[in-house]
């Protein structure tokens, strides 16, 4: 059962502010506040020769808190910006030849779609595109675009746009039997939901952590399983990243070839993002402390709760079977009343996305059954409009 002591306390700075925007951006506790104010101090401007030792270290044991959090080895998760240089890693860097084709969803956002396109503009690989049906992706329509041409299927853990969380599970099954990659755009389910890449059987995942892993924005992670390491080609070369490099006063003498580390770490480049990556060894430890599981189980009461005391409404609301629900809910309302709805969200003091005739609210396990009640009370409103 979550601490709901240690979680009110961790966001007493909330008040009485309702914030449903974790889809978009961050909330991050006050304990990951604090180390993230504390990195300069602490790891900068303490005179400590030794700082480059001490942040690798903090980069070590945040590999193995992000290992955890996925249930991986920590020799498969690699640091990088965000979620889209993670999936152009792997675009760029996977093995395809001109005839083969990627298959994706068209609900994807830009980072799990502007790296494919590109890869078919200057590569010539196909993509097939799955058609989602009011909001929802079919598994048979994904299978139907799998052809013996197909490399790889990538998908979002959960959509931004209509929150359809897939099933991993079953898709890994798929992809596994017809001996293709499997990679996953991970950033709206990690720190919500419970993702275990062996049990999905997930070949490559990006995500950010400015999210669900309670971070910022300026770093990210892939998940790399390891029989795909060495079939990848790094995007990028920095010492980081291989094991003959020279420290001064040596200089190079090897400019023949490279000896790239044989774990994701070859996928690294230069200096880390690495206050990023201290206040993520510190969303992850707490997201461990809380557990993954009640993480989950809890948000998606609040979900159930929510969509439940709004199922009178007239508004569309994108309905999603039970098993696809992830912690998102979207609502439509006319384009015309965008200043009304911006007054009532205020009125309520609720954050969250709004724009275009459209309201995303994100869950998260900050939030409270109390706070659903209130939002209801909003939407209704809203409703009446």
């Amino acid at each position: 059962m979550l601490d709901f002591k240690q979680i009110q306390k961790e966001y007493s700075f909330l008040n009485d502010e309702i914030f449903l925007d974790v889809s978009r951006v961050v909330m991050p506790p006050l304990c990951v506040q604090n180390v993230y104010s504390s990195f300069m101090k602490e790891y900068i401007c303490d005179f400590d020769s030794d700082v480059v030792s001490r942040l690798w270290d903090m980069v070590e044991d945040t590999r193995k808190k992000v290992a955890q959090l996925i249930h991986c080895e920590s020799d498969e998760i690699g640091f990088v910006k965000n979620t889209c240089e993670g999936i152009s890693i792997l675009a760029n860097g996977f093995p395809f030849e001109k005839g083969d084709n990627v298959v994706l969803v068209d609900q994807e956002h830009s980072a799990n779609l502007f790296p494919w396109i590109r890869l078919h503009e200057y590569k010539g690989v196909d993509l097939h595109i799955v058609k989602s049906i009011n909001g929802s992706i079919q598994i048979e329509d994904i299978v139907n675009q799998i052809d013996e041409h197909t490399k790889l299927l990538t998908i979002s853990s959960i959509q931004f746009s209509t929150g359809y969380y897939a099933d991993l599970e079953t898709l890994g099954k798929i992809c596994e039997e017809k001996g293709i990659l499997f990679c996953v755009d991970g950033i709206q389910a990690l720190g919500r939901m419970h993702i275990d890449v062996k049990k999905m059987r997930i070949g490559w995942m990006a995500s950010g952590t400015n999210k669900g892993l309670l971070s910022t924005l300026g770093a990210g992670f892939v998940y790399c399983d390891k029989k795909y390491t060495e079939r990848i080609i790094p995007s990028y070369a920095s010492y980081q990243s291989v094991e003959n490099h020279v420290s001064p006063p040596s200089i190079t003498t090897n400019f023949e070839y490279l000896e790239w580390h044989k774990d994701a770490r070859r996928f690294e480049s230069g200096n880390l993002s690495y206050n990023c990556i201290l206040a993520l060894n510190k969303g992850v430890e707490w997201i461990l402390e809380l557990g993954m599981e009640d993480i989950e189980e809890y948000i998606l009461s609040l979900e159930d709760y929510l969509r439940n005391k709004i199922k009178d409404i007239h508004l569309p609301v994108v309905q999603l079977d039970k098993k696809n629900q992830g912690g998102i809910i979207c609502i439509y309302y006319p384009e015309n009343k965008e200043d009304k709805v911006d007054e009532i969200c205020k009125e309520y003091k609720i954050h969250c996305t709004r724009r275009g005739g459209y309201i995303r609210l994100g869950l998260d396990f900050y939030n409270t059954f109390e706070q659903m009640d209130i939002i209801s009370e909003a939407i209704h409103k809203i409703d009446l409009l």
